[in-house]
């Protein structure tokens, strides 16, 4: 008997043999269909949705945003890992912010910033890494002319699309930093009010200059936006309202190519970008659980969710920590995945049956271990930052975020997670290019892991994955949602290969997110299991998903490849428009 109306979400699954895509946009993926019916592959499509997605959904992933994408190439049997990962800008450091204090509690930010020029005007500009990113992945591994790949994008940008009616809520909350920057409201305020998006048709939004950009670099490459007029124009606005970000970064810029980290977990191998993110701390995670026996748990049982939050509360006592771009600083990267270590934590967790980690302070988990050390990784360190090493691909060769998975019919495979929502102050008007924000992702007082320092890569949330086995990959999952992302990907993977979930099964399956002060406990949950959780002592707050914006949850996407009957489940987040598509 039910006393409360709670949601019961849903989205037919999609099952299709020869090749499906995900994407948070319904064109987007249409265009990385059209792309597989083409004749392209699984990079191509994927391409093709990354710039389609900085059309259509600038507030989620500019084109000068940055990402992480992981590619499997089924003919070589390999994978590679792409980090278009942003950087500060050389000229970049701790002393260029004015830190007037600690941040109050509860807020996302450790520390505040005179102006909050960490995250708005130029000197909040990270090196923009999306366009090279996107040229780069295609360059190595497309097989359609780029000119092909980005006429969707361009048809966008140019001729316009209508608004949904999630464009019209962002916009609708975002006014006030629209009209702060007038080259963003002449396009994203139209009529200086947010796009209607019903009744239908809605009105449309063009982006010419960002057409003409994309026109560019069909026929250019990413040389389009990194130099000539283009990287001139970036380079002058810069120099001309106090940034630091110059022409020479944008020329320096390539994103990194290398093989991925990887775990194993439940017979499988899990694998992420090897760039500071939130991959890293679900491979700490799953290296955890899998010490823990966590698969041959009771799912979404009292003693399931009460181990999957002190694993995770151990987990991100160590990112809070540690973790930052171990190219600048000293990160215990070996020691945080290794074997030896995960059994460490593990006896801690098996060692109390009652909560005993994040239960003991008010403050949020980010400021309280940043001084303090919970574990010692460094004693599991076999060297500084052990872990495949990037190389530039070179010409041979409070976030908001969006995902894209892509397998074909030979099963190349992408999983690929962008981001950077454009920044009011920071866009040269008539270039089509909207910088981001990206500098406060770092701590802007120096001392820390993730502290400020030119050509460093801030610590990031994004943590798209590939799940393999027996050499050939069987998932590819990721998720828009901030820190959010991390927890949800890990019971999303576990739901898939350890508790035989379909896709749209493990992502619509009810959750919990241990990232913050208090465990937030999805109300679809039994009573019983969220009374049993308060018993053993972890501070819940009851959580209801929803649609909007954000959510409390993040907004996970995932592809199942099933080689014995030779098909592809597909499913995506079930409060956005985010759709699947198959054939």
């Amino acid at each position: 008997m039910a006393l409360r109306t709670k949601w019961k979400p849903g989205k037919e699954e999609v099952v299709a043999q020869n090749g499906a895509v995900t994407s948070m946009q319904p064109q987007s993926a249409e265009a990385g269909l059209a792309m597989l019916k083409a004749g392209g592959n699984a990079v191509d499509a994927a391409v093709a949705m990354g710039f389609c997605n900085v059309v259509l959904e600038p507030y989620m992933a500019t084109i000068g945003g940055m990402g992480y994408m992981l590619v499997h190439v089924a003919s070589e049997g390999k994978t590679y890992a792409i980090d278009f990962n942003g950087r500060a800008p050389r000229n970049a450091n701790p002393e260029m912010y004015n830190v007037t204090g600690p941040a109050p509690a509860g807020g996302i930010h450790l520390f505040d910033v005179e102006g909050e020029a960490n995250r708005e005007g130029p000197l909040s500009v990270t090196v923009p890494a999306t366009c090279a990113g996107l040229c780069e992945a295609h360059q190595r591994f497309g097989v359609l002319p780029l000119e092909q790949v980005l006429e969707p994008a361009i048809q966008l940008a140019s001729d316009g699309f209508e608004a949904n009616w999630y464009l019209t809520l962002y916009a609708a909350n975002s006014m006030d930093a629209f009209n702060r920057d007038p080259y963003l409201a002449s396009m994203w305020l139209p009529n200086g009010r947010p796009p209607r998006s019903s009744p239908k048709p809605g009105q449309k939004v063009i982006q010419r200059d960002l057409g003409d950009l994309l026109r560019n670099i069909a026929t250019q490459g990413r040389a389009a936006m990194y130099e000539g007029e283009v990287a001139d124009s970036i380079d002058s606005f810069m120099r001309d309202n106090g940034g630091v970000l110059t022409k020479q970064d944008l020329s320096d810029y390539q994103p990194m190519v290398s093989e991925p980290l990887s775990v194993t977990y439940a017979g499988h191998e899990v694998k992420a970008v090897p760039t500071p993110s939130g991959g890293i701390t679900n491979l700490q995670t799953f290296r955890i659980l899998e010490s823990l026996g966590f698969s041959s748990m009771k799912h979404n049982s009292v003693e399931y969710f009460h181990t999957f939050i002190q694993a995770a509360r151990h987990t991100f006592a160590d990112r809070f920590r540690y973790l930052g771009d171990w190219e600048h600083s000293e990160v215990p990267l070996d020691g945080m995945l290794s074997v030896e270590y995960a059994r460490d934590i593990a006896g801690l967790v098996t060692a109390s049956e009652r909560a005993n980690v994040g239960v003991d302070y008010d403050e949020e988990p980010w400021g309280y271990y940043l001084d303090r050390e919970l574990h010692d990784p460094w004693r599991h360190q076999s060297r500084m930052a052990q872990s495949p090493v990037p190389v530039p691909a070179m010409d041979q060769n409070y976030e908001d975020t969006t995902q894209i998975n892509v397998v074909d019919k030979d099963r190349n495979a992408v999983s690929c997670t962008h981001t950077g929502v454009f920044t009011a102050g920071a866009n040269p008007p008539s270039t089509g290019v909207y910088l981001v924000g990206g500098m406060a992702w770092f701590l802007p007082q120096g001392g820390y892991a993730n502290s400020v320092a030119g050509w460093k890569r801030p610590l990031n949330n994004m943590a798209p994955v590939m799940v393999f086995r027996g050499g050939r990959p069987v998932l590819c999952q990721g998720a828009p949602g901030a820190r959010k992302i991390m927890n949800r990907g890990v019971q999303v993977v576990s739901n898939v290969v350890a508790f035989g979930m379909s896709p749209q099964e493990a992502l619509i399956a009810p959750t919990v997110d241990a990232s913050g002060r208090d465990t937030l406990v999805d109300s679809r949950l039994p009573d019983s299991t969220i009374q049993g959780l308060i018993d053993l002592g972890h501070r819940v707050q009851v959580v209801e998903e929803e649609p909007g914006m954000g959510g409390n949850f993040s907004r996970p996407s995932a592809i199942k490849i099933d080689y014995q009957r030779g098909v592809l489940y597909a499913g995506v987040d079930v409060f956005r428009p985010a759709i699947a598509l198959g054939y």
